[in-house]
């Protein structure tokens, strides 16, 4: 014990010698004992160093004391910004957007989506129960609104070619033959009889008026509310797009009865079907026994299209959708007509096409059951080596998405002022707004090959019905137009980039747009990006 406390005497007497060096008078050039050693004096940091053999006190540094009340502030490393990596569990949305009033083009578009299977959380009600439902057996999302778009004032830089050489925009409306069946163009080589009648029949258009006939029956959910408060929202979206999308003049009326129609059979007996056509025996059976029905109490005066509907929550398979013409009214003949699914949330897996009941999918079946457009996503292979056509890009596919440029053209959504039809024998440059914008500016490049084969080239962004696409699927799609070929799915086809691979997800040939700096060959002509933004792309044609 004695031995512990003189060591600790002999500990503490070394400490006060240390620390009493520390203070003690320094004088530059003077021996000190140990290389490194420091002492402060007299506001100097004096450093043991060694010059010759010799130790000696440096000149010190002056010691700089903090200010009175002020903490000196750390140097901090900055934190890496992570790149988002893909996840199959959809994340909340924290972006609030307005999905009434149009964002300009200039505040840049908001990808928020990685495709159309991943969840909204910021849906009205009725489309998040619509959506948990289908959801629960298909794991996917689906289309419920419009993003809405005006072109805004940013313009391209580069110089662009005078268009007095272009083509007249009739040049450039690629013709189906008389003798090929298939509205995937222009008429213009239709008999006189039938171009009348594609004529007609160009619906859902920026001009219509859509008559709702909700019957009931005793096989269906007995009505509860109005017809308008039941699918109000559905027509909603309808129209909405349809005025969207028309960027010249556009009038859309829809009409309701203020109350379900008794129906006096069972509207399961008809087995109205997707896949059974129009003319099917029992299909034309119902639109026969429905006009006896309602014609009574509705005014068909000015209708362009019929939609069926029952009361939701009637099971899914006692009215699916199908496809229904020629309703010989009293005030007339309306050629187009379809039924759609109940808004009814269970049992979804017991029907093959629940998918419909998206609201999306209301707009694509009036395609087929309106002017007859076909899908166009080739032989559903999924396959590049083999007829993919269009892949899953446009309405008119299997994925969703806006109706090609193409197709707004032919119905009137595109006016002629927006196309530019060119078949250059020397270079030139010409810029298209996205096709899913509203503007007047041009939207479509065209080259006529023929009277009825083309090139068509147009402009992707997150707009309109493309607003789950991501980012990086958004550029410049270039498709060739070919209607001499027959064939459901074929008559379009991508023309492909080759410095990637384009069948990458989210969905089959999402990588297949052109971006700036890129380009592909077709037909002898080789089509190039040479400026892309917000406003659209500069496309550069010239002979290969």
């Amino acid at each position: 014990m004695r031995k512990l406390l003189v060591g600790l005497v002999a500990v503490l007497s070394l400490s006060l010698v240390t620390s009493q060096v520390s203070v003690a008078a320094v004088t530059p050039g003077t021996k000190c004992s140990k290389a490194g050693a420091t002492s402060t004096f007299n506001g100097k940091k004096y450093t043991c160093v060694k010059s010759g053999k010799k130790l000696v006190w440096n000149k010190g540094v002056a010691v700089v004391k903090p200010k009175p009340g002020v903490t000196p502030t750390p140097e901090t490393t900055p934190i890496p910004t992570a790149t988002p990596i893909p996840s199959p569990t959809p994340t909340p949305i924290a972006t609030i957007r307005d999905w009434i009033n149009p964002r300009s083009t200039d505040a840049g578009y908001l990808n928020e989506y990685n495709g159309v299977c991943q969840k909204e959380f910021d849906l009205p009600s009725y489309w998040s129960a619509l959506q948990d439902a289908y959801m629960d057996f298909s794991r996917c999302s689906g289309i419920y609104r419009i993003a809405k778009y005006e072109l805004g004032s940013q313009r391209p830089k580069v110089q662009l070619s005078s268009n007095s050489n272009d083509l007249s925009a009739r040049e450039c409306q690629i013709s189906v033959p008389n003798n090929v069946t298939g509205l995937k163009g222009f008429f213009h080589l239709f008999e006189t009889g039938k171009k009348n009648f594609a004529n007609s029949v160009k619906f859902p258009g920026p001009k219509m008026t859509i008559q709702i006939i909700p019957i009931y029956a005793v096989d269906t959910e007995a009505p509860k509310n109005s017809p308008e408060k039941d699918y109000g929202a559905y027509t909603d979206f309808v129209a909405d797009w349809a005025k969207y999308s028309s960027d010249g003049e556009s009038a859309i009326d829809v009409r309701y009865p203020s109350s379900y129609l008794e129906f006096p059979n069972k509207v399961s007996s008809y087995g109205i079907y997707h896949e059974n056509k129009h003319d099917s025996p029992s299909h034309k059976q119902f639109v026969k026994d429905l006009v006896a029905t309602v014609d009574p109490k509705i005014d068909f005066t000015g209708v362009d299209v019929i939609i069926v509907v029952v009361p939701p929550g009637t099971p899914l398979w006692v009215l699916e959708q199908g496809t229904l013409k020629n309703f010989e009214t009293k005030e007339g003949l309306v050629r187009i007509g379809t039924t759609e699914y109940p808004y009814t949330l269970k049992d979804m897996s017991k029907v093959k096409f629940a998918n419909l009941t998206v609201p999306f999918w209301w707009i694509h079946e009036l395609y087929h059951s309106g002017i007859g457009f076909d899908d166009h996503y080739g032989d559903s292979r999924n396959n590049v080596n083999t007829e993919y056509g269009l892949g899953w890009w446009t309405m008119m596919t299997p994925w969703g998405g806006d109706l090609s440029s193409w197709q707004k053209w032919i119905v009137g959504f595109i006016t002629d002022s927006q196309v530019n039809c060119i078949k250059p024998t020397t270079a030139s440059t010409h810029w298209i707004a996205p096709s899913s914008v509203k503007t007047k500016e041009k939207k479509l490049v065209v080259i006529p090959l023929s009277q009825s084969k083309g090139i068509v080239i147009e402009s992707i962004r997150a707009a309109g019905l493309y607003y789950k696409i991501p980012k990086a699927s958004e550029g410049v799609l270039v498709y060739e137009v070919d209607l001499t070929i027959e064939g459901h799915g074929l008559g379009y086809k991508l023309v492909l980039p080759t410095n990637r691979n384009p069948d990458q997800p989210p969905f089959f040939l999402s990588q297949a747009t052109l971006r700036e700096g890129e380009s592909v060959l077709s037909n002898g002509y080789k089509i190039s990006i040479v400026e892309s933004g917000s406003f659209g792309d500069v496309i550069k044609v010239e002979k290969s």
